[in-house]
């Protein structure tokens, strides 16, 4: 399975992700990945984990997006495709500034428990 390189967009969608997590969660997330003895397939893993307990369906379209597939084709993939990306993701470099950003935007930019989202073509737009 080939996976896409991570985008600025990834960025935001798992910091909404993260967003629907309870406030302690994310915090838990955020002290974890400022730890110096942390390294990123445990922080990876980790909140794999989180979000697939709290929000499932968010982090199986993100995965399956990630390997160009629909959340159906995705579905039809083995048990532990969704771990093996995760465990892909947490090799590259940079991973552990990109789920840290996410995390830190989760908890500036989103309310946790918030399921409010904006369409591509709006985000971050303001009317005049």
């Amino acid at each position: 399975m080939e996976i896409r390189e991570l985008k600025a967009k990834d960025v935001r969608t798992i910091a909404r992700i993260l967003g629907k997590l309870k406030s302690s969660s994310v915090n838990d997330l955020v002290a974890m990945m400022e730890s110096d003895k942390t390294d990123p397939m445990r922080v990876g893993l980790s909140i794999f984990h989180l979000v697939a307990a709290e929000a499932a369906d968010d982090i199986y379209e993100w995965l399956a997006g990630l390997v160009g597939m629909t959340v159906e084709e995705f579905n039809e993939q083995p048990f532990d495709a969704p771990i093996e990306i995760v465990r892909a993701l947490a090799t590259r470099r940079g991973i552990a500034d990109f789920f840290a950003q996410a995390t830190r935007r989760a908890g500036n930019d989103s309310s946790p428990g918030s399921t409010t989202s904006s369409s591509p073509d709006t985000d971050g737009q303001t009317a005049p």
